[in-house]
């Protein structure tokens, strides 16, 4: 993940949460023990949902789970609640509010952390290297995924990782040689082709 996108996923999550802080906020609970919004929250609500989605993702991209084990009262099934894609049914599952919150505050920490870290890493010419070596060996499988071909498939094969790794080596070879011969040329040797390849032929 780039810095800049990691930023941006920091951001909706954080903007998330101060949504959900303020909807919540302006709840109250009636003599039955039901929330009850104190004013219309429609226009709120709709805000919230549709940022869900991304949410989730945002959450599950540094590795953080959003979903608890819950048990049915009645029936005494046991399954997993996303507390995010069901944030406002939770207080009818018995699920703290406050849970919510708490992966919400997690993931903020993680991305808080991953930044500090990008933030660094950005200016290293080494990272940015070793990024578009990678993006060049899976220059392939991308175009066979535009093509319509099932990319994953083909790149987790046992043929799929033979042709990676000889790509990668193709490219590493290429990057390699590129840099010796700019090195020699700056020393003042003459590294054009008809220079080359009678070398070449000697050797």
């Amino acid at each position: 993940m780039l810095y800049w996108e990691a930023q941006r996923r920091l951001n909706e999550v954080r903007v998330f949460r101060d949504l959900v802080r303020e909807y919540f906020s302006h709840t109250t609970w009636d003599n039955m023990g039901r929330r009850r919004p104190m004013r219309d929250l429609s226009e709120l609500r709709t805000r919230i949902n549709a940022r869900i989605p991304s949410t989730v993702i945002n959450c599950y991209k540094v590795g953080q789970s959003v979903s608890v084990v819950y048990k049915h009262p009645m029936y005494g099934i046991d399954g997993h609640v996303n507390v995010i894609e069901n944030l406002f049914s939770l207080d009818s599952k018995r699920i703290p509010l406050a849970t919510a919150f708490d992966y919400l505050d997690r993931t903020i920490g993680i991305y808080d952390k991953e930044i500090a870290s990008l933030r660094k890493r950005q200016w290293n010419p080494f990272f940015w290297i070793r990024l578009g070596f990678l993006w060049l060996i899976g220059a392939p499988f991308r175009l066979l995924g535009a093509a319509g071909f099932n990319a994953v498939a083909v790149e987790q094969s046992f043929a799929g990782k033979l042709a990676k790794a000889l790509w990668g080596l193709v490219i590493g070879l290429v990057t390699i040689v590129s840099g010796l011969l700019t090195i020699l040329a700056s020393l003042g040797f003459h590294t054009g082709w008809k220079d080359i390849l009678p070398w070449l032929h000697r050797h």
